[in-house]
């Protein structure tokens, strides 16, 4: 399975951080489908092969990891590590071309997303 991970920052505020970028299009109308905030910004893109029943950790920030499993198929478990305790876990199946995403709230008033998807037979872009 190839996966691609991005981290995103929800906010209403125009600018985003020094090492951020607007998210893509697409990614951020599924965010706009479902969010409150009126700017998205991508911090970091990782993307990894996860050979099927193996395991492989994604670090998307100094304070975020992703623990992803290949089940089998297009299903996946994740583990999302927040400053080294547990946010999140749950498994999922992956439908090409479009993103699952996870998120919660921040302070300020903003949030972070993961957004995830598996290439589906198309290249999957790194930053």
């Amino acid at each position: 399975m190839n996966l691609e991970a991005r981290l995103v920052w929800g906010t209403n505020d125009e600018q985003g951080g020094p090492n951020c970028k607007p998210v893509d299009p697409e990614l951020a109308a599924t965010l706009h489908r479902t969010f409150k905030w009126s700017h998205y910004f991508e911090i970091t893109n990782q993307v990894a092969a996860i050979p099927e029943k193996q395991s492989r950790d994604l670090r998307m920030s100094q304070r975020c990891t992703l623990r992803v499993k290949n089940l089998g198929g297009s299903r996946v478990e994740i583990n999302c590590i927040g400053q080294g305790k547990e946010v999140h876990k749950g498994a999922y199946t992956l439908t090409p071309p479009s993103w699952l995403v996870l998120g919660g709230n921040d302070t300020n008033n903003t949030a972070w997303f993961i957004g995830l998807r598996t290439g589906g037979g198309r290249a999957i872009t790194k930053n």
